[in-house]
């Protein structure tokens, strides 16, 4: 089961490094800018959610490699962007980067949060439901308050409402015994609510 959730968090680590990357791209920053939001995107949320149930210090810095793994990703990004300039990079395609890396890293950390709040505290899946939450978007807010854009939980197409979802059918499947069931179905789960959410412009209630 730590084996599994292992690999969601390196996806997750991985895929919102790119968003982070590609965040930085957009604002016009500089290589150590897009570095900053890589790492609030990638780890932030994780530093949130082990500062709260008391695992301290956090995961993601107890070894340097989910730091090495977003630096990484990083230089990737900036050195393909940089060697590809003189050909045209449609901001379309970018964005179309960004939402995918950034339903990925929702779902996977959906996915860690909740295992890690279930694993430890079996009797109290609300507080589970939240560490998913907290762990899929948090970084995400840390980004974008950095980045000068209201976060994204707060004004975009459906997003924290797949994480929840995905939370509470985590506990559910968790409950039945079917812990790996648990992981695959709330890591689906989420990403098709996100995928729909996007590509319908599905959005909560709003005053226009």
């Amino acid at each position: 089961m730590e084996l599994l959730w292992l690999i969601f968090d390196l996806v997750g680590t991985i895929a919102f490094a790119v968003s982070g990357t590609l965040v930085g791209i957009g604002r016009r920053m500089d290589i150590f800018g897009m570095l900053v939001l890589a790492l609030a995107t990638a780890i932030g949320g994780g530093i949130m959610r082990d500062l709260i149930v008391g695992n301290i210090p956090p995961n993601s810095l107890r070894t340097g490699v989910y730091v090495t793994i977003v630096i990484a990703v990083t230089f990737i990004i900036f050195l393909v962007y940089r060697l590809r300039r003189n050909h045209y990079i449609g901001t379309r395609w970018v964005r179309q980067m960004y939402l995918a890396a950034d339903t990925l890293g929702l779902a996977s950390f959906t996915v860690t949060g909740a295992g890690i709040g279930m694993y430890n505290y079996p009797d109290m899946p609300v507080l589970s439901v939240i560490l998913g939450l907290l762990t899929a978007v948090g970084g995400g807010v840390i980004r974008d308050v950095l980045a000068q854009r209201v976060p994204s939980v707060l004004r975009e197409e459906v997003y924290a409402l797949p994480a929840i979802i995905g939370g509470i059918v985590y506990c559910m499947f968790y409950y039945a015994g079917q812990w790996q069931m648990a992981s695959y179905s709330s890591f689906l789960i989420v990403v098709i609510i996100r995928t729909l959410a996007i590509r319908y412009n599905w959005s909560l209630p709003r005053i226009k």
